[in-house]
């Protein structure tokens, strides 16, 4: 969730820094949406106290689900460079679920640093990576310390997705700005036509 926040809060201040507007927003048009929003509904039950009352299993099923969702609205988007840094992000943190059991294999440091639980015991969609953790690299490797706001542990499949998206906001918001420039400069010209003072 902290890599979500930043990312928004990073994309909407690096379109506003390019000239963009909030307004630009709304012609954003992607393919298969509905995926992108079902995978973050997904996530949010299975690691929320919505989800508590379900079982382990049912709760790695969901894990998995989303991604398998996100893939999707991916592979449908494609041809846009902020979404292939998107998708990076989606396939690391997908294989390295995958091959884990369903669960994100975190370094204990990360751990510590973000004053989580530092367990076997599975926590939120991590659990402590062990010696027998595969492809532990693209695990949650990554700390936002416990002294700051929405301390947690991220990612490098996090860190791209999180600039997928970042990119993919402040890209809308700035062309939707350039195009706003250009049809001022277009219309200047004729709105001020035959009002010339050559006195």
């Amino acid at each position: 969730m902290i890599v979500l926040v930043l990312a928004l809060g990073g994309g909407f201040i690096a379109g506003l820094l390019a000239g963009g507007s909030f307004a630009t927003l709304e012609r954003l048009s992607l393919r298969l949406w509905w995926a992108a929003v079902g995978a973050l509904a997904l996530q949010l039950i299975a690691f929320s106290p919505l989800g508590a009352p379900l079982p382990a299993a049912a709760g790695v099923g969901m894990h998995l689900a989303s991604y398998a969702l996100l893939l999707a609205f991916v592979v449908a988007n494609i041809r846009r460079p902020p979404v292939l840094c998107f998708g990076a992000g989606v396939a690391a943190n997908t294989l390295c679920i995958a091959v884990n059991r369903g669960y994100m294999p975190a370094r204990e440091a990360a751990l510590r640093l973000a004053g989580l639980p530092v367990s076997a015991t599975p926590h939120n969609n991590s659990v402590l990576a062990g010696a027998g953790a595969h492809l532990a690299f693209l695990g949650d490797v990554f700390a936002v310390p416990h002294w700051l706001p929405l301390a947690n542990i991220f990612s490098v499949g996090d860190l791209l997705i999180g600039v997928g998206l970042a990119w993919l906001i402040a890209e809308t918001m700035r062309r939707g700005g350039a195009a706003a420039v250009r049809a001022t400069l277009a219309e200047g010209p004729a709105s001020s036509g035959g009002t010339l003072s050559t006195d």
